[in-house]
């Protein structure tokens, strides 16, 4: 009979009035990875704290049981609970260059966590997660993403615990290598007979490899069946001829005069259209977004309406960047962290549209918030105080504002829940159809490419695979 190591009854959780978790029930036994799912700011990492213990000081949590690998975990000591988190519980992290220290090996890093330091050992869990054992006299900053998520994967099963708790362990890979770390945990938790619990908004991910899925709404799990998602419909008619808005001729691009990020890239970018550029990570994607957006230079041809993009760069700055839109992985980052989000979207009202009546300002920002269905409560908000789903769409709006002919949109729902991707998505459906704007989408997500772009074009180490024409075929 397989063993019960973690079980959790009547788990509830709030944040003053706010109640998040609510008459909880969750097991696990040896063996099981089981995936939870729901939407951003559901709950999800609230679980996962209130199961290691780690809860923030503003949480109020009780449970009428608790239980790991049937010691009561409510009433164990911090020593006894530190002994078992060190041991017997692995932590995936979603991060690894934020979650490893900078000053030190992975080597010495792995000995820290050892429970018996054996240099062998760490060679052997190393080769276990494809990495060579020189890795271990190199520092996190030395290694790309995805040889530190391996690392990330090495140190939680490095004691053999008895239970894998991952958090979004995925969500800054492309496609290729989650579907490969995915794959790889879940051979890992077989091997070693090791219970999973794996937190993703992926749930194509959650759903091939898992064992159960559960899904938190309304602070309880329900174990759902998955269903087929929508397919968006495409501007071009079968056959309708194609006007190019960028037109790239033998584009290069390098990093510090050695590294070649792009290598002669020649390729069209029609007008009035979704185009989705894909590719594994360090394929170019981001570099082409940038050169596009004006932000990096570039050798070769790159022409906007017959124009070469270096001229309009330099005689006609300003107006390009109301013209082209570039929006950040991180829509934090569009936003001015002491304003509320209506202060940041009369901006380009203000300053690129010179419209000098506040009121005015006012009133087109909330028509625009009718029309692509977004709540009027966002705007008197910071934007710390909204979700990632929110002050992405928020995001859309701004650049919107500035009545730009291209939005360039780099990875902005890659950090996000299916929930929370569906609905940014369909803001920018939305805004494609009603103004037939160009837009250019870059993601690791190949079925939301799919799902929503007329072309994709194809990126490997910087160099033009193949470009699909996906209304055609």
């Amino acid at each position: 009979m397989e063993k019960t190591i973690f079980e959790v009854k009547q788990l509830n959780a709030s944040y003053g009035q706010e109640v998040v978790l609510k008459d909880l029930d969750f097991s696990i036994k040896e063996g099981e990875v089981i995936g939870i799912i729901g939407e951003s700011g559901i709950g999800k990492s609230t679980f996962l704290e209130c199961l290691l213990g780690n809860i923030h000081q503003k949480v109020m949590m009780n449970a009428s049981e608790m239980k790991f690998l049937e010691e009561n975990w409510l009433t164990l000591s911090s020593k006894k609970r530190r002994e078992y988190l060190r041991q017997d519980i692995g932590i995936i992290f979603q991060n690894g260059q934020h979650s490893l220290d900078p000053l030190f090996t992975i080597g010495q890093q792995l000995e820290e966590l050892m429970v018996q330091p054996n240099h062998q050992t760490m060679i052997e869990v190393l080769k276990m997660v494809q990495l060579e054992e020189k890795v271990l006299q190199l520092y996190p900053h030395e290694l790309s993403g995805g040889m530190l998520q391996r690392v990330m994967i090495a140190m939680a099963f490095i004691n053999q615990p008895k239970l894998i708790i991952a958090d979004e362990p995925f969500s800054a890979l492309d496609a290729p290598l989650q579907m490969e770390m995915m794959q790889l945990i879940v051979n890992l938790a077989k091997q070693y007979d090791t219970a999973t619990i794996m937190v993703t908004h992926q749930r194509e991910l959650a759903y091939q490899f898992c064992t159960k899925v559960l899904t938190l709404e309304e602070g309880h799990f329900v174990e759902k069946i998955e269903v087929e998602q929508e397919k968006y419909s495409f501007v071009r008619e079968h056959g309708e001829q194609k006007e190019v808005f960028f037109q790239l001729k033998n584009v290069s691009n390098h990093y510090k005069d050695e590294d070649v990020i792009l290598q002669n890239l020649t390729l069209d970018i029609p007008k009035y259209e979704v185009t989705g550029i894909i590719g594994h990570s360090g394929a170019g994607k981001t570099t082409l977004a940038k050169i596009l957006s004006g932000f990096i230079p570039y050798e070769g041809s790159i022409k906007i309406e017959e124009k070469e993009l270096r001229e309009v760069l330099t005689h006609e700055k300003q107006s390009y960047y109301r013209r082209v839109q570039y929006l950040f992985q991180n829509s934090l980052l569009a936003f001015n962290p002491n304003q509320t989000i209506l202060k940041s979207l009369e901006e380009p009202l203000r300053f690129m549209r010179k419209i000098k009546k506040r009121p005015e300002r006012i009133q087109m920002i909330q028509d625009l918030f009718i029309k692509l269905e977004l709540e009027f409560d966002w705007l008197e908000k910071y934007p710390h105080q909204l979700s990632g789903g929110q002050c992405q769409r928020c995001a859309i709006a701004r650049a919107i504002l500035a009545q730009p002919e291209c939005l360039i949109c780099d990875e902005i729902t890659s950090a996000l829940d299916d929930a929370n991707q569906e609905k940014v998505i369909k803001v920018l459906q939305k805004v494609q159809e009603e103004t037939n704007m160009t837009i250019v989408l870059i993601s690791h997500n190949q079925t939301l490419i799919e799902a929503i772009c007329s072309n994709v074009i194809v990126l490997k180490e910087g160099q033009l695979m193949e470009t699909i024409d996906l209304v055609e075929n």
